[in-house]
Parts: C-alpha cells; sequence; structure tokens
C-alpha cells in the first residue's frame, strides 16, 4: 500500500510540511539509534552460574531500561552434584550443567521456563569433568575440554537435551586444554593451550556426525609463552580472537578454507610485571568477549596478588584487527565476561568477591559500573539467556 502526503505535493506550505517530516523522521531514526545504543531494545535476560559450594545453579535476572540495568537473584536450583561449569544450548530452553558427584563426572540438563523456573530433567555420566563446556551451533551435540587431563569430547544431544553417548574422546598432546567452540559455520574447533602447556589444537568439527578429526599441522604453534586461553569468534569474517593468559593480550588469527590458522597481531594490553613463575599465582589474561556489532572487544585480566584486576577494550577495525581503546579497573579476579544481547552492559563475574557486576559500554569504549549483587557462592562459570 503507497502512502501519498497531498500537501506535501502542493505549494509552500507543501514545502513546510515536507520539511517537518523531515525533521520528524530525522529525530525518529535518531531515537532509534539511541535506543540501540543504550540498551533500550532488551528488556531482560537472565544470568546463570554454577555454585559449587551449595550445589546449585544460581539465577541472577536482568532488567534493562533507561534508566540502566537492575540486577536480582531469581530462584536457584538445587543439583544432588558440585556443579562447576555450564553451557547453553542454542534454543534458548536448556542449559549443560557440569560436575562431579561421589561416582564420578555428570553433564546434567536443565529445563528453562518462561516463568523462570528450573527443572532438571536428567544427570548423564561422561567419564571425567570438564573444564569448559559448549554446545554446537546445530543443538546436537555437546563438547567439552579437561583442563588437568587433556581430554577432548564430544557427545549427542537428543530432543531434549539429554547428552548421550561419546561420539569423539581423545587427548590433546599437551595438558591444560582450556576451551572448546566451533567456529560460526560449524565446520571447526581450536583447543588452546596455557602456561608452558603453550598450543592451539586444530580439529575439524563434522555436524552430521559430531566427530572431531585432527587437522595437519595439528599445532597453530603460537609464539612461546603467550598461553592462549579462550577463543571468540567474528560474526562475518574468517578470524579467531584468542585471549592469552600469560602474554596478557589478545591474537588475532586468519582461519583458512581447510581450517588451518594464520597469526595477523598479537595485541598487547601491557607488560608483565615479571617473567611468568609456574609456582606463582600473579597475573594473567582471562575471559574474552566480542560485542554483538563486532566493533568491540573486551578481555579480561586477572591480578592475584595485587591490584591490576581490570578490562581492556579494543576497536575492531574493518579488517579484523585490533586497536587498544581504553582499561577499567574493575573488581578483584575478574574470570567470565558476558555481553548483554543488545551489547549495552558488560557482564563481569569478579570471582574474587563473590559477585557480579554489570558494566555499561560507552562509545568510546571505556566501562562504568552500573549495577552489581552478591553472589551466594564463588561462582566462576555463567551462561546468559535472553528472555
Amino acid at each position: 500500500m503507497a502512502w501519498t502526503c497531498l500537501a506535501c505535493s502542493s505549494g509552500v506550505g507543501g514545502q513546510a510540511v515536507a520539511m517537518m517530516l523531515k525533521r520528524v523522521f530525522v529525530l525518529f531514526v535518531m531515537a532509534g539509534m539511541w535506543a540501540q545504543s543504550s540498551g533500550a531494545g532488551e528488556s531482560s535476560f537472565r544470568v546463570f552460574l554454577p555454585d559449587t559450594k551449595n550445589k546449585q545453579l544460581t539465577t541472577v535476572n536482568a532488567t534493562v531500561s533507561s534508566a540502566g540495568i537492575a540486577l536480582e537473584l531469581g530462584p536457584a536450583l538445587a543439583l544432588d552434584f558440585g556443579a562447576n561449569e555450564v553451557a547453553a544450548h542454542p534454543d534458548g530452553k536448556h542449559l549443560i550443567v557440569g560436575g562431579s558427584t561421589q561416582t564420578g563426572a555428570v553433564a546434567a540438563t536443565v529445563e528453562l521456563s518462561a516463568n523462570g523456573s528450573l527443572r532438571q530433567t536428567s544427570a548423564s555420566p561422561v567419564g571425567e569433568a570438564g573444564g569448559y563446556l559448549s554446545v554446537d551451533r546445530t543443538g546436537r551435540y555437546f563438547l567439552s575440554t579437561h583442563y588437568r587431563s587433556a581430554l577432548v569430547a564430544t557427545h549427542a544431544l537428543d530432543e531434549n537435551a539429554v547428552v548421550g553417548a561419546a561420539i569423539t574422546s581423545t587427548r590433546t598432546p599437551n595438558l591444560e586444554a582450556h576451551c572448546i567452540v566451533t567456529t560460526p559455520d560449524n565446520r571447526f574447533v581450536y583447543v588452546p593451550c596455557v602456561k608452558t602447556n603453550n598450543a592451539i589444537f586444530q580439529y575439524a568439527f563434522d555436524e552430521k556426525t559430531g566427530e572431531l578429526s585432527a587437522l595437519e599441522p595439528f599445532d597453530a604453534k603460537p609464539p612461546a609463552m603467550f598461553g592462549p586461553r579462550h577463543v571468540v569468534y567474528h560474526p562475518s569474517m574468517p578470524l579467531a580472537y584468542f585471549s592469552n593468559e600469560q602474554q596478557l593480550g589478545v591474537s588475532v588469527y586468519q582461519i583458512a578454507e581447510n581450517g588451518q590458522l594464520s597469526a595477523i597481531q598479537h595485541a598487547t594490553t601491557f607488560p608483565r610485571r615479571a617473567p611468568f613463575d609456574r609456582e606463582k599465582r600473579a597475573l594473567s589474561a582471562s575471559s574474552i568477549v566480542l560485542s554483538p556489532n563486532a566493533s568491540r572487544l573486551f578481555v579480561a585480566m586477572r591480578d592475584f596478588t595485587g591490584d591490576d584486576d581490570s578490562v581492556f577494550t579494543f576497536r575492531v577495525e574493518a579488517d579484523g584487527r585490533l586497536t587498544l581503546l581504553s582499561r577499567t579497573m574493575v573488581g578483584d579476579v575478574p574470570v567470565r565476561l558476558l555481553m548483554s544481547p543488545s551489547g549495552s552492559h558488560l557482564l563481569i563475574s569478579e570471582t574474587g568477591e563473590s559477585r557480579l557486576s554489570a558494566y555499561a559500554v560507552e562509545d568510546d569504549g571505556t566501562l562504568s559500573r552500573s549495577a552489581s549483587i552478591n553472589l551466594p557462592g564463588g561462582s566462576r562459570d555463567m551462561v546468559l539467556v535472553a528472555d
């Protein structure tokens, strides 16, 4: 249906009306842009955190409005095991929670209801407790890495997100495997290893079978003592970004058509205060996250012996490379970062203070604390689900 403004097409009066409508249109567009940048387009979401100490899954409800963001504790789900890690299913209706019982490791499926209630529907034995959990892009496979044993595994998921039998069960040559996430096209995964085990192991992922196959060469060979820890992917370019636990920065890798990684940039935050010593806990990078529009990248820095706990903001350039924008001091030992669905806020698990904080993301990349909530247990991992 075509709309015609009769006044706009006739004489001086029409020109005045046209000018007025133009101004209204500009104001409307500007208001829409403000709403997107301020987070007004998202009303609420939930953050789920495994609580090992209290054997429960903690819920934090987040509400975003023009006044900012509010955090409050929601209903917790009691578990019969100590939960350590959690992964969100892409359907937005299920979580996979990993932990250990007296008889072994389990991966439990939790169903999320629209009214906010949680229900555990299964608990599947998985052999070893994972240090990092994820679900592939199709929602049909559960992936895990194991920090101490170097086990890398994939399991089938049924239509109710119940974890089934192992499909791939292999071990990386190096210990301290720290992360596993499929690429946006679901064709590859990369397993980084930290500290002196310094490596990035490369696998092809078959989304039809759930099988992993080592690429050749297997190790992307990061620079010595970088300690790649976590990975995020650019949504529209074949790029992988790794936080480097020991180098205290971010490495940008090009992903070739065959899955092989090639480094194109090693971005730094600040230099180490002292050479890495495995026997001492000091400064180290942890989590990494991209804004939804891939214009900003954030990496967290933990300081176990001082007060340099912080988050660094990088601008993502048109070619995917990074430019350091700012540093924000945050709470003690920031382990995990999450972005709100609109990108208006950065969520930080400040584990040294058993606290979850939300920071507003300013246009220049700086962060300002908007809300905080104390957590009942020392939760480290967390996932976000939009309502």
